[in-house]
């Protein structure tokens, strides 16, 4: 920032006046000869421009605080440092082979569902769609993303009807797989579920499909370099999540 003042930067400016008669001029007290400069005087311009600065410098710091204040923050609970995520193959609801890392440059909603689920998923579902109502935009720069607990049952019929009736068809991508691909995926995302009991490859008898898995009810957030940042309940706020979407979507991929 520059400030302009009388005599310009560097010091106050000599204004001449008119002589009075018998008295001495200004530059004849201060050098004698009549050739010798005028030594600079530090009076009342120099006060003068300590206040502007003063003034400007506190104009700026209020700019600073303004923004901050209104600057929106995380509402998840916050992972820090930022943890790297388990990457994966498994197929979505058209039978492709969809990788985690395929969606790197965008902001992942990543979550744990069934399609028979009674309870918390269909909530979790609905929640999710309101979310990406809210993003606008933004969603262009956004995926949402589901892993199955229930190998047995999440056919792919059943994850396309489920994504129908949830009003997410075009708006998640439901990933698919056996036991044996699973089972590490839910262990790298720390999903409790006793899936086990539910599908006979797990080596326990399996009770007639559907059945009822019980698994952990939460919300991942991947900023776009693929790393974790945020998670949250099941029973979150669509619009902590799309504020967390938002502000993660405007970060550099990787």
């Amino acid at each position: 920032m520059t400030i302009l003042y009388p005599g310009g930067l560097g010091g106050s400016r000599k204004v001449p006046s008119r002589p009075r008669s018998g008295s001495m001029q200004p530059d004849e007290r201060a050098g004698g000869d009549e050739g010798t400069p005028a030594s600079p005087r530090l009076g009342a311009p120099v006060g003068w421009i300590a206040a502007c600065v003063g003034l400007a410098a506190a104009g700026v710091a209020a700019v600073v605080w303004a923004h901050a204040w209104h600057r929106p923050a995380l509402q998840g609970a916050v992972v820090t440092p930022p943890a790297p995520t388990y990457d994966f193959s498994l197929r979505d609801q058209d039978r492709r082979l969809v990788r985690l890392s395929a969606f790197r440059g965008k902001a992942v909603a990543l979550t744990f569902l069934y399609t028979h689920c009674p309870d918390i998923c269909p909530l979790i579902a609905t929640k999710m769609h309101e979310t990406y109502g809210q993003l606008g935009d933004a969603v262009a720069h956004v995926a949402f993303v589901a892993v199955s607990v229930d190998p047995k049952g999440d056919t792919p019929e059943a994850v396309r009807a489920f994504l129908s009736g949830h009003h997410l068809t075009g708006e998640l991508t439901y990933l698919t797989g056996s036991f044996a691909e699973l089972k590490p995926i839910w262990a790298g995302f720390f999903i409790g579920t006793d899936a086990r009991a539910a599908n006979p490859e797990a080596g326990a008898a399996a009770p007639p499909s559907p059945g009822v898995v019980s698994h952990s009810a939460i919300v991942y957030v991947l900023d776009p370099r693929g790393d974790l940042r945020v998670f949250l309940p099941g029973n979150f706020d669509p619009r902590d999540l799309a504020t967390d979407l938002r502000i993660l979507a405007q970060e550099p991929g990787r």
